[in-house]
């Protein structure tokens, strides 16, 4: 009876398999198994008569080092390059910017066109055409003070 060998580049292809589905999906699982099996596949190019129970522990332990060595790091990267999520907030995106009102603001307030949206904007009284930072938002409010 023929037994069926493993070789180094199945352990390989496996891991490029897992490298998909760690693009596609979401989360970070398969990363750390891609990294496993690639490990087991290098093991089984230096020593190929490595036995198939000792590719599945190189695998396993690879996998379970690299998520807790690899945890903190990852993390850190995601939360640097992640953007404020401004997306469903639009007036949020306009806090700490200039703005020049469009109308007076009287009895504390007063109106401002952004873009292709009008503003109720609400602080001190000053007259139109002046410079106002916004300094907070409530509903579709835009709270602004005086701008330098």
């Amino acid at each position: 009876m023929a037994m069926f060998k493993i070789v180094f580049w199945y352990w390989w292809a496996l891991a490029a398999v897992l490298l998909v589905f760690e693009m596609m999906l979401p989360g970070v699982v398969f990363l750390f198994l891609a990294i496993g099996a690639a490990a087991a596949g290098l093991l089984l190019l230096v020593a190929s008569d490595v036995a198939l129970e000792w590719q599945l522990v190189v695998f396993a332990a690879v996998a379970v080092v690299s998520a807790v060595a690899l945890r903190r790091t990852l993390r850190r990267l995601q939360s640097q390059d992640a953007a404020p999520n401004t997306i469903n907030a639009r007036g949020d995106s306009l806090i700490g910017k200039v703005i020049v009102l469009d109308a007076p603001i009287l009895n504390g307030r007063g109106r401002v066109v952004l873009g292709d949206g009008s503003w109720t904007v609400t602080g001190p009284d000053m007259a139109a055409g002046a410079r106002v930072r916004v300094t907070g938002v409530s509903g579709t409010e835009l709270a602004v003070v005086p701008a330098p």
